[in-house]
């Protein structure tokens, strides 16, 4: 397709490419975040590269709420049942959410290897839990209102509200002592040891522009007017969405820093306070909420939605390969990738035996190293995507495989995580969480037994780590003895 094409195609849109390539590439790069913020030391991550990481989030929430408008409203306003295929995908969403941040997958984790603090990590809101509770949201207002056009405003106001009252829930002593599973939905300061990565407030803005966005697209670019053509060419809402990205992107920075900062300081009693126009806060509050201000936000919207724009054009007129589309694949199967990828760092890649075979432990790599292991991460997790593509065309076999897939699960579940038990029984020196059984595992090796049962002397660490040939950082030695 030529520019000419692009900005002259009247036909309505069937899928919206833009919003598959933001999310394809979101997934992407999300893979290179987690892989950066495992192995590569912070002091050697530029702030041009954190803040481009920080973007990746905010993008797949956006088109996640993009796809909703999409996906809920009919070609004649009339909305799609919610039950059964909806309320199902959300909750199997849901549910990986959840598993993820579970003590594990096996009956050991969940037993004798499981911690208080781990049971509480539980409840914390990441990513997917904010996407289906922004959803449920959303979907819950489309029903309520149950007009395209009125719910397109409504989401926009949302887009809007939420950013600009986050700051006050995020407040100290806000939400504190709430029941832990909806604690996290209000902000992201740490309670009862469990510090929420993405509240509803303010997470919910970006999802909230995505279907007003949504919307707008609905509008221009998929129902046909006369003669069957649509209001506005596909060329036409991308530099649209490009002026948009631009000026919420500009307004956004210069807003951003006066805006958190601007005021007079006074001091009350031993505290002090930044009174501005839009309330006072500590010193610690503003820096906890850097990030919740309707200027931040709007910043990051404006990225997002100029790399959306660039992504939907370049993908329209580059000449296509043969072979599979790899964005689309990583789009189109974001949660396996999602998951996938966490496993293959979190459980796999950082296990204590694999670490102690490779000494890839945390921060452990510079970046030669770190860009082979991002590149060995995504290329495995692209493979299995398209691979999983070509599955789904044969929907017995896509079946089969699930159901095989389950009762591999069911039996790792029972007979997988013991020798973790078996480990830390014979070395409780090297173990990093306090579990419960580690003082008898030291009265038994004629260790003195410790509040928690983790060890508190390095040399004690380091006998035990050379006797099971297990490599240490000094980051380990260092945590032994903050203990």
């Amino acid at each position: 397709m030529r520019w000419g094409e692009l900005l002259g195609d009247l036909a309505p849109s069937k899928r919206c490419v833009w919003v598959d390539q933001l999310r394809g590439w979101a997934v992407i790069v999300m893979i290179e975040v987690h892989v950066v913020n495992v192995w590569l030391p912070a002091a050697l991550r530029p702030g041009w590269l954190n803040y481009l990481n920080g973007l990746v989030a905010p993008s797949f929430l956006m088109a996640a709420g993009f796809s909703l408008v999409l996906s809920t409203f009919r070609a004649d306003g009339t909305l799609r049942p919610f039950w059964p295929d909806t309320a199902r995908r959300l909750g199997f969403i849901l549910l990986c959410a959840y598993a993820l941040h579970a003590p594990g997958f096996t009956l050991a984790d969940w037993t004798l290897m499981a911690t208080p603090q781990e049971l509480r990590e539980l409840f914390k809101i990441d990513v997917l839990q904010c996407v289906v509770f922004s959803l449920l949201v959303l979907h819950g207002l489309a029903r309520a209102f149950r007009n395209p056009k009125i719910f397109t405003g409504v989401a926009l106001a949302i887009a809007l509200i939420i950013p600009m009252v986050s700051p006050y829930l995020w407040a100290e002593g806000v939400a504190d002592g709430l029941w832990l599973p909806i604690r996290g939905l209000f902000n992201g300061l740490p309670d009862r040891g469990v510090q929420a990565l993405f509240p509803l407030f303010p997470w919910l803005a970006f999802p909230a522009f995505g279907a007003f966005l949504g919307g707008l697209y609905r509008t221009f670019r998929s129902l046909p007017q006369e003669e069957g053509r649509a209001r506005w060419s596909e060329g036409r809402y991308l530099g649209g969405l490009f002026g948009l990205g631009l000026a919420l992107c500009l307004g956004g920075g210069l807003l951003k820093e006066p805006w958190l900062w601007s005021g007079n300081w006074v001091q009350e009693g031993v505290v002090w306070r930044l009174h501005g126009w839009w309330g006072a806060f500590t010193w610690n509050e503003l820096t906890a909420l850097h990030n919740a201000t309707l200027p931040s936000v709007a910043e990051r919207l404006g990225w997002i939605c100029m790399g959306g724009a660039l992504m939907g054009c370049l993908e329209r007129l580059r000449p296509h390969l043969p072979g599979p589309n790899l964005v689309e694949a990583a789009s189109r199967e974001s949660l396996l990738l999602y998951m996938l990828h966490l496993n293959l760092i979190f459980a796999v890649l950082l296990a204590p035996p694999v670490v102690g075979l490779t000494g890839w432990g945390w921060n452990s790599l510079g970046w030669t190293g770190t860009l082979l292991m991002t590149a060995l991460v995504i290329g495995l997790n692209l493979a299995a995507g398209v691979a999983w593509q070509r599955v789904r065309e044969t929907p017995d076999r896509m079946r089969s495989l699930q159901r095989a897939g389950v009762a591999v699960l069911s039996l790792w579940f029972l007979v997988g995580g013991w020798w973790g038990f078996r480990f830390y029984l014979q070395s409780p020196e090297l173990a990093r969480e306090p579990y419960r059984f580690l003082n008898a595992a030291r009265i038994r090796k004629g260790l003195a037994p410790t509040p928690d049962g983790l060890a508190r002397d390095p040399e004690e660490v380091q006998r035990e780590a050379l006797r099971r040939k297990v490599r240490l950082t000094l980051e380990d030695l260092e945590r032994v003895r903050a203990r």
